[in-house]
């Protein structure tokens, strides 16, 4: 597992549980202030971004050490974004979307990085 991947991975999944947790109301309550809801449209489209950026993430373990070991390390790449996720929305909730945007700005550049490790 190259380091650009497992970072590619990890900030793929990071983002998605940043998603996955906003589209519930209590963690975007956190957020965003006592009482606040996402609206419906909002809350599918984050729902699916999460779920679409966790596959991406299990494509990349996949990706990089092929399906027997993938699919551990792909869990393993979860566990410790949800494990990250866990702590941002417990210790810093106003934080957390600011964090996920700043991942998810880096990520392009991690995506090059791992695509041209692997062709070389």
């Amino acid at each position: 597992m190259t380091l650009s991947g497992f970072l590619l991975a990890l900030g793929l999944a990071y983002c998605a549980w940043s998603a996955l947790a906003l589209a519930m109301d209590r963690h975007y309550a956190d957020v965003h202030g006592r009482g606040a809801e996402p609206a419906p449209a909002l809350r599918q489209r984050l729902r699916w971004l999460g779920a679409l950026a966790l596959l991406a993430s299990l494509a990349v373990a996949i990706g990089m050490q092929g399906w027997s070991i993938g699919v551990v390390g792909g869990i393993g790449v979860l566990t410790l974004a949800g494990i990250l996720q866990v702590l941002s929305l417990s210790y810093w909730p106003a934080r957390t979307p600011w964090l996920a945007r700043r991942i998810l700005c880096g990520l392009p550049l991690l995506l090059l990085l791992w695509w041209l490790e692997r062709s070389l």
